[in-house]
């Protein structure tokens, strides 16, 4: 069960970080930042630091 679920919330992450992606494409600053810190919290449910740190620098990165 542990396995599944850090898997689904990885997967959960990825999705998030693949939106926020095309949302900053549409010049939607807010809506990518608010999916990539979304994302940071599922990589992390997943145990996925990595994926985490490089989402929180992402969202960082962007000015509202």
């Amino acid at each position: 069960m542990g396995h599944q679920l850090f898997e689904f919330a990885n997967k959960k992450g990825a999705y998030y970080e693949e939106l926020a992606e095309h949302h900053l494409k549409s010049k939607e600053p807010k809506k990518a930042k608010r999916l990539l810190l979304g994302a940071v919290e599922w990589y992390k449910k997943g145990g996925n630091e990595e994926k985490a740190r490089v989402c929180q620098e992402k969202a960082d990165a962007i000015q509202i």
